[in-house]
């Protein structure tokens, strides 16, 4: 005999937070099926293979089943609580007024969701009072960039990821780099209780790979996660110390540029980061549209958008780098960036502390700032160095 009941059960498993999926089919006569999981796991990679647990008296997996062996996961996203809700609740009907298309595989694939596997059954196993569902993968695909939509302790939630490091494409030993940053991230942040973030270069982007802290800056979404071009004035810090290579592929990207004026003042730029040792931007109407621009190009994934942010970071190059900071002096400190090094010099991160969204700080307090910024930057440089041999 157990010494614990159901409820009991229940409210420890509670403690483990989990994702939310929508498993979808499709009835013989077209109609989309689904009902909404939270046993949701990949099993293995080579064969591809994920599985979910189905409670045996479900009427929505008695239909699912009678449907075929085909059926799709729909990972939701944190904005998709009503189409969780309306799945778990309705009986019949249940993708109504919910867009979706149809897979390679036949299965209903949700417009929102945040990502979508196709499968078809390779096994069901017994698994008490659920049934243990093993699928193959046919194929697979990231639909949106917004967080997931997770279930802990009876209610839906997200969360503020403080790194996102599988999915943006960097080297395994850069990862293991990250995990030696993030504490200097987090002592940082607490130091300027401002959000400090560490940025990576992965092919034409820069990706947000790490962040610690709150934003002060009014935005809700987390940047974690988030492209932008490599352009100027976007990533001085790696065109700075990354070698001519990077900075031949960062003044390349400059629009607008019929004189050659442009590469002149950015190759000014490259000089100057590197004399200072950090990059910055100043003025909130500038900063503020950038942040606008990100946030729609990562949530809708379109040329259109892409080329909107490129347009809007032309524009802001006047506010980054453009000045001296005095201390007797007033600014609408946006941001400063900092390199960080690994154990073969390489500029393998970039540290930024952001500042608020409006009002202005004192030449002083910006400086002391930068200071900190860039003696944490050296501390993460020193500390990959010493971790040669780890890793």
């Amino acid at each position: 005999m157990n010494d614990f009941d159901s409820n009991e059960f229940r409210r420890v498993m509670g403690a483990f937070p989990t994702g939310v999926v929508v498993v979808t089919a499709t009835h013989g006569d077209g109609a989309g099926l689904a009902m909404t999981v939270g046993s949701f796991v990949s099993v293995s990679l080579d064969p591809p293979l994920v599985g979910f647990l189905p409670t045996k008296t479900s009427s929505s997996w008695a239909a699912i089943r009678a449907s075929g062996t085909k059926f799709g996961i729909n990972v939701l996203g944190n904005t998709q609580e009503d189409i969780c809700r309306a799945v778990a609740r309705r009986k019949t009907d249940k993708l109504d007024g919910f867009g979706w298309t149809t897979s390679p595989l036949g299965n209903p694939r949700l417009d929102d969701a945040i990502a979508f596997i196709d499968c078809d059954t390779e096994s069901i196993y017994d698994g008490g009072d659920h049934d243990i569902v093993i699928g193959r993968v046919h194929s697979l695909e990231t639909v949106k960039n917004n967080l997931p939509l997770l279930f802990f302790r009876g209610g839906y939630g997200s969360f503020r990821p403080s790194s996102m490091a599988v999915g943006v494409g960097i080297p395994a030993a850069r990862l293991a780099g990250l995990d030696i940053v993030r504490p200097y991230l987090e002592r940082l942040s607490g130091s300027l209780s401002t959000e400090v973030m560490a940025m990576c270069r992965v092919d034409e982007d820069l990706v947000t790979v790490a962040s610690a802290g709150n934003s002060i800056r009014g935005g809700r979404s987390s940047r974690v996660g988030r492209h932008v071009p490599f352009m100027p004035p976007i990533g001085g810090v790696f065109a700075a110390f990354g070698g001519p290579d990077e900075e031949k592929a960062w003044l390349s990207s400059i629009h607008d540029d019929p004189d050659g004026s442009a590469i002149h003042s950015f190759e000014q730029v490259v000089e100057r980061v590197r004399e200072t040792g950090y990059a910055f931007g100043i003025g909130h109407e500038a900063g503020a549209a950038i942040e606008l621009a990100s946030d729609s190009a990562n949530k809708a994934h379109t040329s259109e958008e892409r080329r909107h942010l490129m347009s809007t970071i032309n524009a802001a190059s006047h506010t980054f780098n453009n000045t001296d900071v005095r201390r007797g002096e007033d600014y609408e400190f946006h941001s400063a960036t900092a390199p960080i090094f690994d154990k073969d010099g390489d500029c393998v991160f970039s540290m930024t502390v952001w500042g608020p969204s409006s009002g202005t700080m004192s030449g002083a307090d910006v400086l002391a700032t930068i200071d900190k910024l860039t003696r944490g930057a050296e501390a993460c440089s020193a500390e990959l160095k010493r971790a040669k041999g780890r890793l």
